[in-house]
């Protein structure tokens, strides 16, 4: 059970995009560890979340013009003598590998919502409450009430164009969570605002409470300012600010 919970914002439209997939990611690998047709309906649902996504923009370049920033802020950092020269190479290497992955796939992401029927339905059917009923898509039915081993291989061919998708997310939000500057920091009040260099972009903003705190941290600005507020939540009414100092950690990503 870790110690620390944990809140993060965004502070672009590509980091926000990346930080929604990787949660549906991380939902379909939990989802995939268990058999059932619950567990697999959830797990279809990700699937669509994440082509839906990937269809409103165009995905694999966003995260190919990532690795390309990614690579020059790290060829910068070789130029000093005190980093370690070996990790670099090592990050600068691996990012190129996920770039050549990226390019050798050249299907759209979500082309398979064009050559799977049953996914096409779901597609259609999922926006509307309860629009996957079994009165609604017997084929779906018919399909979850199929052995686990053909609905495993069914679901494997559905998602095998995202493993490098997945990776690249992975290694990059890596990779921006490791570069935080982080410090301990006093809200007065439950209230807590600092301004942040521009020269710089930061991508991330991260903001650690003890996990039994009986307040959560809202975090909201911009890339000249942000604040945070500790909110305590109320049964009946909209939450309300913290009257005490709160001590947290505050980690700024710039990467």
């Amino acid at each position: 059970m870790p110690e620390k919970i944990t809140y993060e914002l965004p502070l672009n439209e590509r980091i926000r995009t990346f930080l929604r997939l990787e949660d549906l990611f991380e939902q379909m690998h939990h989802l995939s560890q268990h058999d059932g047709e619950w567990q697999n309906r959830a797990e279809l649902n990700c699937l669509l979340d994440i082509l839906a996504i990937s269809s409103r923009t165009d995905l694999k370049k966003e995260i190919i013009k990532e690795i390309e920033r990614h690579t020059k802020c790290f060829i910068v950092f070789s130029q000093n003598p005190k980093v370690d020269h070996q990790k670099i190479k090592q990050s600068i290497d691996k990012l190129s590998q996920l770039s050549d992955n990226l390019l050798a796939s050249k299907e759209r992401i979500d082309y398979i919502l064009t050559e799977v029927n049953l996914l096409k339905c779901l597609a259609q059917r999922n926006s509307i409450p309860g629009g996957t009923c079994d009165f609604d898509l017997p084929a779906y039915h018919f399909w979850l009430n199929k052995t686990l081993k053909v609905r495993r291989e069914d679901i494997h061919a559905w998602t095998k164009n995202l493993g490098s998708i997945r990776e690249s997310i992975f290694t990059l939000l890596q990779f921006i969570r490791f570069s935080a500057k982080s410090s301990s920091e006093i809200a007065h009040s439950g209230f807590y605002q600092q301004s942040l260099e521009t020269i710089i972009p930061v991508q991330l903003l991260r903001v650690s409470t003890d996990i039994n705190a009986r307040y959560f941290a809202e975090v909201s600005g911009g890339k000249h300012r942000f604040t945070v507020r500790f909110m305590q939540p109320q049964e009946s009414e909209r939450p309300l600010q913290s009257d005490c100092d709160v001590e947290f950690t505050l980690s700024i990503c710039q990467l």
